[in-house]
């Protein structure tokens, strides 16, 4: 478990994370990636798990290539001549 502070803003975007701290604030709040583990709270402070959000990264990432997918198949590429 490595833990990165959420106001340490140069180290979460090294770990790819570019948002800023009061949007994990309210991703926080709003219960989102909290199954997956990836908010630590510890001596009254907020934490990222790095490793939990590599995870969360590459899912999510995934998930986006199939979407697009999806898409490319149901366009025809073909012009239909009026």
């Amino acid at each position: 478990m490595n833990l990165v502070s959420i106001y340490d803003t140069e180290r979460l975007r090294e770990h790819g994370l570019h948002v800023t701290s009061g949007t994990l604030k309210v991703w926080r709040h709003q219960g989102r990636y909290v199954a997956d583990g990836l908010f630590v709270k510890f001596a009254h402070r907020l934490y990222i798990d790095t490793d939990a959000l590599q995870k969360i990264l590459q899912r999510e990432q995934k998930r986006m290539m199939e979407q697009g997918r999806k898409k490319v198949e149901g366009r025809s590429f073909k012009r239909v001549k009026n």
